[in-house]
C-alpha cells in the first residue's frame, strides 16, 4: 500500500520490492528498491530510507518509460477525437514517457510552423512528444513536402500516414533526407492490388461480404521499397507490418546489411482474422488483421528481433464517425492506455518481458536517435511501474482518451501502470490494492 498519494513534481519517491525489467540495466531481473530524488534515480538496492511517496505492494515491475512510434491526435481540426493534451494524459496512464505522432490530421502537418506549434504545446508535460512531418504534400505520395524546414523545426522523422508512396517520390525522399540523417516511415501498400479493401483475404473472411485487402498488396510493396532503400543506401522504417511474407523480406534485407527497421501493432499480435466475424468496427484496422499463420510469424519476428518495435497504432475517432456500419467506419482503435495490459493478458507467455521492453521502449528510442532511458543509479528517472496482477476495467470513466473506439471497452484487463516518472515529474497514477 502506498504511504503517500499526492503527486510530486520534485522531492523523493521510494519504490519497494520492484522487479526491474530493463535489458540495458545491470539490475535487470533483480527485485530491488528504487529511490528517486529530485528526478534522479539516486539509489538502487535494499534500502531503508524515508521518502515523500512510498510504494510497497507486491507484484511490481519497473520498465524504462515506454515509447510509442505510432500515435495520432486530431489537432488541428479534429480535437473532438483527441487533442495533444488528452493524448499526453492517455499515454501517461499507459506508462509511456515518449511518443512519435503522425502527420495525418485534418490539416496535414507539413510545415515548420506546425511542427514547432506541437512541440511548444507539449513542453513541460510528463510525456515527451516528437512530431513526424508529412513526407509528401497533403500526403499524396507524389511531391516532397518541405522536409529540411520541418527537420529544422524539430520533426523527428517523416511519414505519409496510411498513404503509400509513388516509387520515384520515395527514392527522392530517401536521397534527400540522407543529407541530414532524416528517417522516412513507410506504409507499404500497392493500391492497385489492395483496391481500397479493408479486411484480410482468407477462408475466414470469404463469407463476410466485405471488400478484401490481400496480404500480397503489402509484401509486394515492401519488396519494392527494400530495393529502393538498397539502391539509395538509405535507412527506411516500415510501419505496422502485418504479414509473414513481409517479415521474411525484412529479415533478408537485414541479413544483407540494409538499414531497415519495422514495427507491428499490438492488436495484430493478439488477433487473427476470425475475430472479424463479429463485425466489430473497432477491429477494422489498417492494414487489416491477418490470419493465424501471419499472427504467429509476427510474434516470432518480435522474438528474433526482425520486428524492432511494438506500437499502439492509437487512432481515436468520435462515436459519430466510428459507430456506423463496418463498411463506412474509419480505420483504427484506441490502444495507447492499454498496451501493457494487452501484453500482460495476451502475450506474456509468448513474448518475454525483456523482448517486450526492447520493442516498446529501447528500440524506438534507438531508431529515432534519442537517449536511452535505462534504470541505473545517477540516471534521470524515466521509468514506469506496473502492477502485473492488478485487475481493472476499461470504462468510459477510467479511459483517459477523448474517444472510446476500442474492442476492450467495459472489458476486464490485467496489468496496469501505477506510477510514472519522467525527470522531475512523477505521479502516482492508480491507487494500489
Amino acid at each position: 500500500m502506498e504511504k503517500h498519494t499526492s503527486d510530486s513534481k520534485t522531492g523523493t519517491v521510494l519504490i519497494k520490492q520492484v522487479k526491474i525489467a530493463d535489458p540495458g540495466s545491470i539490475h535487470n531481473n533483480q527485485t530491488v528498491d528504487i529511490f528517486i530524488s529530485d528526478g534522479i534515480i539516486a539509489k538502487i538496492g535494499k534500502l531503508n530510507l524515508n521518502a515523500e511517496t512510498i510504494l510497497e505492494p507486491n507484484g511490481l515491475v519497473a520498465t524504462p518509460g515506454l515509447f510509442d512510434l505510432r500515435t495520432r491526435h486530431g489537432e488541428p481540426g479534429q480535437e473532438q477525437d483527441e487533442d495533444v493534451n488528452s493524448l499526453i494524459k492517455t499515454a501517461y496512464y499507459g506508462g509511456f514517457s515518449g511518443l512519435a505522432t503522425l502527420p495525418n490530421t485534418e490539416q496535414t502537418i507539413q510545415s515548420r510552423a506546425q511542427i514547432e506549434y506541437l512541440i511548444r504545446k507539449a513542453e513541460n508535460k510528463p510525456v515527451n512528444v516528437y512530431p513526424l512531418g508529412a513526407t509528401t504534400v497533403d500526403l499524396q505520395g507524389k511531391e516532397l513536402a518541405e522536409l529540411f524546414d520541418m527537420h529544422q523545426g524539430g520533426a523527428i522523422g517523416f511519414s505519409n500516414g496510411d498513404n503509400p508512396y509513388n516509387s520515384g517520390c520515395l527514392q527522392r525522399a530517401l536521397l534527400y533526407t540522407k543529407n541530414f540523417n532524416g528517417l522516412i516511415f513507410s506504409h507499404a501498400e500497392e493500391k492497385n492490388l489492395s483496391n481500397d479493401g479493408f479486411i484480410n483475404e482468407s477462408d475466414n473472411t470469404a463469407a463476410l461480404g466485405l471488400k478484401p485487402f490481400a496480404a500480397h498488396a503489402e509484401y509486394i510493396a515492401i519488396g519494392r521499397e527494400i530495393e529502393i532503400a538498397r539502391y539509395t543506401n538509405s535507412k527506411l522504417h516500415f510501419s505496422h507490418i502485418s504479414s509473414a511474407k513481409s517479415i521474411e523480406l525484412i529479415r533478408k534485407a537485414k541479413e544483407d546489411g540494409l538499414n531497415i527497421t519495422c514495427d507491428v501493432s499490438i492488436l495484430h499480435l493478439i488477433y487473427n482474422d476470425e475475430v472479424l466475424k463479429s463485425f466489430d468496427a473497432n477491429l477494422k484496422l489498417m492494414p487489416p488483421i491477418r490470419n493465424e499463420i501471419d499472427r504467429l510469424a509476427l510474434i516470432d519476428g518480435v522474438n528474433d528481433g526482425t520486428i524492432d518495435c511494438i506500437v499502439s497504432d492509437h487512432n481515436p475517432h468520435c462515436p459519430e464517425n466510428k459507430v456506423v456500419e463496418f463498411n463506412y467506419s474509419p480505420f483504427g482503435a484506441i490502444t495507447l492506455q492499454i498496451v501493457f495490459s494487452l501484453y500482460t493478458q495476451f502475450l506474456s507467455q509468448s513474448i518475454s518481458i525483456d523482448s517486450f521492453v526492447k520493442a516498446a521502449s529501447i528500440n524506438p528510442r534507438h531508431i529515432l536517435g534519442l537517449p536511452t532511458a535505462n534504470i541505473e543509479e545517477n540516471k534521470p528517472a524515466n521509468l514506469s511501474v506496473f502492477d502485473i496482477n492488478k485487475e481493472w476495467t476499461l470504462t468510459k470513466k477510467t479511459n483517459k482518451s477523448l474517444s472510446s473506439n476500442t474492442h476492450f471497452l467495459n472489458s476486464k484487463l490485467t496489468g496496469q501502470c501505477v506510477f510514472m516518472a519522467n525527470g522531475k515529474i512523477s505521479k502516482l497514477l492508480n491507487k494500489l490494492n
